[in-house]
């Protein structure tokens, strides 16, 4: 029985999320010299995007549980990545700013996974690359299509954050930014 466009989709999408992350993401922190994980890059990057953060967006931002972020941000600040202040309306709460060497490791996780990427993109012959870019914008299109999730979506793509965003062009939120409902024109 031939295999259908539909399954040839579904299973490339999977390897090309696997693969992204695993040539392009999970090698290039560890790489760089900050003892940094991945995580923690998306981590100092979403931080750094918006300004100061509370521990309680990040575990709203990770879809994880306050102690799983208490420690992260532990790890984070004991590098010396972040530091923490007390809000000045609620001292109750800390917000959560990255410190210059945080932005240092930010800068070289940049330049390290563009550098990779270039280097794969660089091989390619200029039809081929227009291809490529083409085809995952189209299934981009394709899946955004369909909204079953319209109030509630998060990709995690901090590391990735771009205001030419697909999803900002279709009109959502992201829901780390305050309300993730469908933005009303």
């Amino acid at each position: 029985m031939a295999e259908t466009d539909s399954h040839r989709i579904a299973r490339n999408l999977h390897m090309l999320s696997t693969l992204t992350h695993r040539v392009l993401e999970q090698d290039v922190p560890g790489n760089d010299g900050s003892g940094a994980t991945f995580l923690q890059v998306v981590i100092l990057k979403w931080l750094g995007s918006a300004g100061p953060r509370r521990a309680q967006d990040v575990a709203k931002y990770l879809t994880c549980s306050a102690p799983a972020v208490s420690q992260h941000l532990a790890r984070l600040k004991k590098k010396g990545l972040i530091r923490v202040k007390p809000n000045a309306l609620d001292r109750r709460a800390d917000d959560l700013h990255v410190t210059e060497k945080g932005h240092a490791v930010i800068r070289r996780y940049e330049t390290l996974r563009s550098r990779r990427l270039d280097r794969l993109v660089s091989r390619l012959p200029d039809a081929r690359r227009r291809v490529i870019v083409q085809g995952l914008e189209a299934a981009l299109e394709m899946l955004l299509v369909e909204k079953p999730w319209v109030d509630d979506i998060c990709l995690h793509c901090g590391a990735y954050d771009s205001p030419q965003c697909k999803m900002r062009e279709h009109g959502m939120r992201c829901p780390t930014e305050g309300t993730a409902a469908k933005i009303e024109s």
